[in-house]
């Protein structure tokens, strides 16, 4: 299993019609997230985000929300 950061925000429908909103910067393992993942392969990247690549706001609500929901 290796983690996945989304490199853009977007949003994408599952095959089951639930729209799911990806924020630039969370993660997703290549098991479990596969099929998300695989929506927009070119999205995604092993590099995880910093605070230089994403902002320092951004990179402090990754840490600590890194699959981007606030739950």
């Amino acid at each position: 299993m290796a983690a996945n950061y989304a490199t853009v925000s977007y949003v994408t429908q599952t095959a089951g019609g639930a729209m799911v909103c990806i924020e630039a910067g969370e993660t997703r393992d290549s098991i479990t997230d596969a099929t998300i993942i695989a929506t927009w392969a070119a999205n995604w990247t092993a590099t995880a985000p910093t605070s230089a690549s994403h902002g320092a706001k951004r990179a402090a609500w990754l840490a600590a929300y890194p699959r981007g929901e606030a739950k």
